[in-house]
Parts: C-alpha cells; sequence; structure tokens
C-alpha cells in the first residue's frame, strides 16, 4: 500500500533527482508486489487529525500513519515517532536487510 501523498513525494524526489521520465520511475516503483495506492478520503483526514492531537506526529506523517491504519498497511520507515502510535505496524528498513 503507498499513500496518495507518498506517491506524490515520490513524484517530486523522482523529478529532483533524476533527467528520466518521473512518470516512468512512478510507474516501476508501482509494478512492485502488493503496492496499490491508498486514496486520501474524508476518512484519512479525520483520523490524521485524531493522531496529531493524541500522538504530536506531523501532519504528513499522521496522515501516512492513518491511511496505514485504516487499510491495515505497514510504515517502513527509520522515523520513530511511528512506534509510538498504537495499532500501527512500523518497521526500521535497516531491520528488512
Amino acid at each position: 500500500m503507498v499513500s496518495s501523498r507518498m506517491l506524490l513525494f515520490l513524484h517530486l524526489l523522482f523529478s529532483s533527482m533524476s533527467s528520466s521520465s518521473s512518470r516512468e520511475d512512478i510507474e516501476s516503483f508501482m509494478r512492485i508486489c502488493n503496492i496499490h495506492e491508498v486514496p486520501l478520503s474524508h476518512e484519512v483526514l479525520t483520523r490524521a487529525s485524531l493522531i496529531r492531537s493524541k500522538y504530536g506526529l506531523s501532519y504528513f506523517d499522521s496522515l501516512h500513519t492513518a491511511s496505514a491504519l485504516l487499510h491495515n498497511g505497514v510504515i517502513i520507515s527509520v522515523d520513530k515517532g511511528y512506534r509510538k502510535v498504537v495499532g500501527l505496524r512500523a518497521l526500521d528498513p535497516r531491520e528488512l536487510v
């Protein structure tokens, strides 16, 4: 699962780092097994607001967290802030290798 916000972030990142088409980079990324887009919804925005209030996460971190919680996703990040959210599955990518 990848949130719409993460796709925007990746598009901006790929655009700034590469002379190749960011569209091609995004399409390649989305071909990875088990990756699908989760749209931004009213439910995600509402849950994100509650998460910001309760855990003090940033606006975008709370959107990613809400998306993961509502869609049974996993956050893969070195940011330790995610680990304090009850019910969220968060993995450090350094532990995956």
